[in-house]
């Protein structure tokens, strides 16, 4: 073949070559580009046609965990956290173990001491009969102390306190009655019998007034 005869020019060959500076995959010259539906996999692959990017794009984070339930969950255990006054409490529990503490050392004193660690007595030899009796109510008095303590320390019997606190009550009426019947006894009976009326009343209105408290604060907490 004579070197004339050559391809000629638009052959072709030459119609499928690409232009020049043009890359695999980029429309020929002149031609109009692909639109967004013609063109490949994007930001928005996988979204069906119709569907806004935003559904297209809640719809890909579905899987993902998200940190709100989390969130929701810790400032929820925080509202509902209880709230004590742990200060007042401290100081209601201290009040009711340094009473137990003096009940019982009175009971212990007059148990050893017997009738004649009473002030204003003159009895000379006191009868067997009614020193039996005191030592074995001074003992009583020793177990009511005994029991304020007892509260104070394991508070988780705090209801037995008006139990306790009824008993002392009553003691100090006991003493109103012998005031009564018997005459003005010594000025340091009269000091405990007005401690054993008021103490009590007071005591447990405190302990009422600090639970009352103490819930209303747990339902501010609960609401958040």
């Amino acid at each position: 073949m004579s070197s004339s005869e050559h391809h000629p020019t638009g052959s072709p060959q030459d119609s499928t070559r690409p232009a020049s500076g043009s890359t695999p995959g980029s429309p020929a010259a002149g031609q109009p580009r692909p639109t967004g539906a013609q063109q490949g996999p994007g930001p928005t692959a996988g979204r069906t046609p119709g569907q806004p990017a935003s559904a297209a794009g809640a719809q890909a984070k579905a899987g993902t965990p998200s940190s709100a339930p989390k969130t929701a969950a810790k400032s929820g255990k925080k509202a509902t956290k209880p709230k004590s006054p742990k200060g007042e409490w401290g100081v209601f529990r201290t009040v009711v173990i340094l009473v137990g503490l003096i009940l019982a050392g009175f009971g212990a004193f007059y148990l050893i001491t017997g009738t004649s660690g009473v002030p204003d007595t003159d009895l000379g030899t006191p009868s067997p009969t009614l020193e039996s009796q005191f030592r074995f109510f001074s003992a009583m008095m020793v177990g009511v102390g005994a029991a304020f303590i007892t509260i104070g320390v394991k508070f988780e019997w705090a209801n037995m306190l008006w139990m306790v606190c009824l008993m002392v009550f009553i003691g100090g009426i006991g003493r109103v009655l012998s005031w009564a019947f018997s005459g003005t006894p010594h000025y340091m009976m009269i000091i405990l019998m007005v401690i054993e009326l008021a103490f009590p009343a007071a005591l447990l209105v405190w302990h009422r007034y600090i639970a009352k408290t103490t819930e209303i604060r747990n339902e501010y907490a609960a609401r958040g």
